[in-house]
């Protein structure tokens, strides 16, 4: 993920997580999950961090179903927090903070069994708090949108691959394999 975060000023911000989700639907409508995770990788104003964990929840509800000749449509609302150590402009070890509450859509259609290619976007908004210019900070993403485009390749034994690339606004790039039980 990478995007810019405004304070008194515009401070950017990158990270690379590695994350596990357990999700279920409660029916072919209904669903829900959380995810937590670690923040392997990244950099705050170009300085690199020292680690963090994420943790989040979300609820899916199938709108649409697809038919024959119409695709699917799905919306979400999902909850969830990044907590970043990493150094800050005054040299020294602070906490990054950032809360986010999103709303999503997505539409796909399914082509020869397997492949789900769909557009996606999302809205979102949340304070993060950080350390800045001497003093505690507080502020919030400059874009609050993100919206791109993804792959599902249903595999046998149950699995699904998943790609996905969010270009605009909030930029990020995802890789998932589910596994249905």
């Amino acid at each position: 993920m990478s995007t810019a975060i405004e304070f008194d000023q515009r401070v950017s911000v990158r990270e690379t997580a590695v994350t596990a989700t357990l999700g279920h639907f409660a029916t072919p409508r209904f669903g829900w999950s959380a995810t937590a995770g670690a923040i392997v990788a990244g950099a705050i104003e170009g300085r690199t961090i020292r680690g963090g964990a994420t943790l989040g929840g979300s609820v899916s509800w199938l709108a649409l179903y697809e038919g024959a000749a119409r695709p699917f449509v799905g919306v979400s609302a999902s909850l969830g927090t990044a907590l970043i150590r990493g150094i800050a402009d005054d040299g020294v070890v602070h906490s990054w903070s950032a809360w986010d509450l999103r709303g999503g859509a997505i539409v796909g259609k399914t082509f020869v069994r397997h492949l789900v290619p769909y557009a996606a976007a999302r809205v979102f908004g949340g304070p993060v708090f950080w350390h800045h210019g001497g003093a505690s900070v507080s502020g919030g993403d400059r874009y609050h949108v993100t919206a791109g485009l993804g792959l599902t390749i249903r595999l046998p034994a149950r699995l699904d691959l998943t790609v996905e690339a969010m270009p605009l606004g909030e930029q990020s790039a995802t890789a998932g394999l589910t596994a249905h039980f």
